[in-house]
């Protein structure tokens, strides 16, 4: 894992993909879109719990296809998962899907800090 902007980064603020998933992952999770601050990492894909799910019967071929001409995507938003295992996937599964059809190794994120209950 590697930190490209610690942050805190506003959830107004971050790079978005055509998606208005975000806030229905993060209201999932317990997050307020409007309290959420983020840091920006750059991970390993095998490192998302998420990918254990590959492969599935579809592709998303045309990321697949534009990751590998060198274009770039929105990161994907994850949390550190409570199991401590690895990161749990908030928005960008098609990209994380595509990063591994592609064979990319690593992916930018956006991490949301983790809940601490005492």
């Amino acid at each position: 894992m590697r930190v490209i902007d610690g942050g805190p980064i506003a959830h107004v603020d971050i790079e978005r993909y055509d998606d208005s998933d975000i806030e229905t992952g993060l209201a999932h999770s317990g997050h307020d879109s409007g309290h959420s601050v983020y840091r920006l990492l750059e991970i390993d894909v095998g490192e998302i719990e998420d990918s254990a799910s590959f492969p599935y019967e579809w592709k998303p071929t045309q990321m697949v296809e534009a990751l590998r001409r060198g274009e770039t995507f929105p990161p994907i938003v994850i949390v550190e998962t409570d199991r401590g295992r690895g990161f749990g996937l908030i928005d960008g599964l098609n990209r994380t899907y595509a990063h591994w059809l592609a064979v990319r190794p690593t992916i930018r994120a956006y991490e949301l800090p983790v809940r601490r209950h005492s």
